[in-house]
């Protein structure tokens, strides 16, 4: 089983359309957990809801309940990198938490968690398959890069330079924000499963422009992220 995860229903719209839904299993409170058969795959897919909090607890849920051996995060993240522009699909291979400082104890970092690694990593062969696929399916352009996450929505260039220059400086490779991808990683990482995260970067932090349309932009992408997905899981099931 594979177990697909976004942040709202908006980003797993096309996996949810796509799917033999043949069970909605209530997880925690109002999550539901959609079971059936994704490009002939058995799947879960849910939303977790806008926080690195919540994305850490359903994604763990998902883990304990269905133990997948795979899982795959998709949904938005925002550039700061000019590397990484409005439109692109954006898979990550370092996730950092930005909001957990235990620095002061035991030569942890910022960022780090006592007993965890100062990031998370997803898998290498999975994210260079997806890199591959995505040319294959789709004419967005692809990076890879680190990516950063927290549980404050940043618009603004200001606090993302000050957060990076203060705390991620050495991590050339950090190029973009999102509020709930480090979460997955860390109940990936401690329940051992693979993890692959396609993300559709919704726009540039700090372009006034981009403010007003990077909700529809950063859907736009979604469909060929799904098509990416439904493509490797096919192919892994030849």
């Amino acid at each position: 089983m594979i177990a697909i995860i976004g942040v709202t229903d908006d980003d797993i719209l096309y996996f949810r359309n796509r799917m033999e839904v043949e069970e909605r299993v209530p997880l925690l409170g109002s999550l539901v957990a959609y079971k059936g058969t994704f490009a002939r795959e058995e799947a879960v897919v849910v939303a977790t809801g806008e926080s690195v909090y919540l994305a850490e607890l359903v994604a763990g849920l998902l883990c304990a309940r269905f133990e997948p051996y795979l899982v795959i995060s998709v949904g938005l993240v925002y550039s700061f990198s000019s590397q990484l522009r409005q439109g692109d699909v954006f898979i990550p291979e370092r996730y950092y938490l930005s909001e957990v400082d235990f620095s002061n104890k035991d030569r942890t970092k910022y960022g780090q968690i006592p007993g965890q690694p100062p990031f998370f990593v997803g898998d290498y062969g999975l994210n260079e398959e997806a890199e591959r696929m995505a040319y294959l399916v789709s004419d967005r352009y692809v990076q890879r890069g680190y990516l950063l996450s927290g549980n404050s929505f940043i618009d603004k260039q200001g606090p993302i330079e000050t957060l990076v220059s203060e705390r991620f400086l050495s991590e050339e490779g950090l190029m973009a924000y999102d509020n709930s991808s480090a979460g997955v990683a860390l109940s990936c990482s401690l329940a051992h499963v693979s993890l692959l995260t396609i993300k559709a970067v919704a726009g540039r932090i700090g372009k006034e422009e981009h403010r007003l349309n990077y909700l529809r932009k950063g859907l736009e992408v979604m469909p060929s992220i799904g098509q990416i997905v439904a493509r490797m899981v096919m192919e892994k099931g030849r």
